[in-house]
């Protein structure tokens, strides 16, 4: 399971390291579905996301990097019986640094506010505001691990996530691990110059404001919880624009509508959850998505 944000996913695990020497600037993503069949029903729904990242790191010196950006992302789909498809969307700010503690030691502040909402009706509950703080010791030349935690005022409450990960490539340069636990994995291998296939594990735990009716309940929201698992071929050209295919499987997915809150969460743990979901889920499905990236050798 994530939490995610995937936000500050690609954020964290950029590189900032000697061992990884480039950083994702942009990407952008596109994913569809087949029809995935609500619980005890013949009802189906499909659904469509689309995400873009952007990344602009500013270089004060050796010690410290400034890091700004804004992440979008966007879920087309219908999320309870009988309703048309609606769209929820997310956009984050990301204002942060990058800085040197010494030799080994480095860390990355992160401040992520962000509009989370199904855009029908503007007010302060599409706000929130999450923190992120992640330190990485760098042990060798081609191994650093990394801990710390992140926060957000979620619609359903005060969400905390503890993060372990760890980056390591193989003396050849060939095979990369990539792993921000519990929100990421990736394995990448690089079998010839500009061609690697990878697998790739993601989660994330969302809200977003839902405004639009789903019974007489009033403050309504949705919580996004996914967890993804894709194969994927990656194309890389000289100048660093990269194309990704994907092809994977959703595993424990919700859009679960609610309008009760809990007094804090933590991935897996939703202390004093006594809310009633107002919608019915509907089943894990295929996944298939197409990605481009740029990509700047540090």
């Amino acid at each position: 399971m994530q939490t995610s944000f995937w936000v500050f996913v690609i954020f964290l695990s950029c590189g900032w390291a000697h061992a990884q020497d480039y950083v994702d600037l942009f990407s952008a993503d596109y994913t569809i579905t087949p029809a995935n069949v609500f619980d005890s029903s013949n009802i189906a729904t499909r659904m469509q996301e689309i995400n873009g990242d952007l990344t602009v790191p500013i270089r004060l010196n050796d010690s410290a990097t400034i890091l700004t950006g804004v992440t979008y992302e966007n879920t087309l789909a219908s999320f309870d019986l009988n309703r048309p498809r609606e769209s929820i969307t997310g956009l984050t700010l990301k204002m942060g640094a990058h800085l040197k503690h010494g030799d080994r030691l480095s860390a990355t502040y992160m401040l992520l506010p962000k509009f989370s909402s199904d855009f029908e009706h503007i007010s302060s509950r599409d706000f929130q505001l999450g923190a992120a703080v992640l330190l990485k010791y760098e042990q060798s030349k081609n191994f650093n691990y990394k801990f710390g935690g992140y926060y957000n005022g979620e619609l359903f409450g005060p969400f905390f996530v503890p993060i372990f990960g760890f980056y390591y490539l193989s003396p050849d340069e060939k095979f990369e691990t990539k792993a921000l636990l519990p929100l990421s994995v990736a394995l990448n291998y690089n079998f010839i110059d500009n061609l690697s296939v990878g697998l790739t594990y993601r989660g994330q735990i969302r809200s977003y404001d839902f405004e639009i009716p789903a019974g007489t309940e009033e403050n309504r929201y949705i919580t996004r919880s996914t967890n993804e698992v894709y194969m994927y071929l990656q194309y890389g050209f000289k100048s660093g624009l990269h194309f990704q295919i994907h092809a994977g499987r959703s595993v424990g997915r919700s859009y679960r509508i609610y309008h009760e809150k809990v007094p804090f969460a933590m991935p897996l743990l939703y202390f004093g959850d006594n809310r009633t979901q107002l919608n019915t889920d509907f089943a894990d499905g295929w996944l298939c998505k197409v990605a481009a990236l740029y990509r700047l050798q540090l």
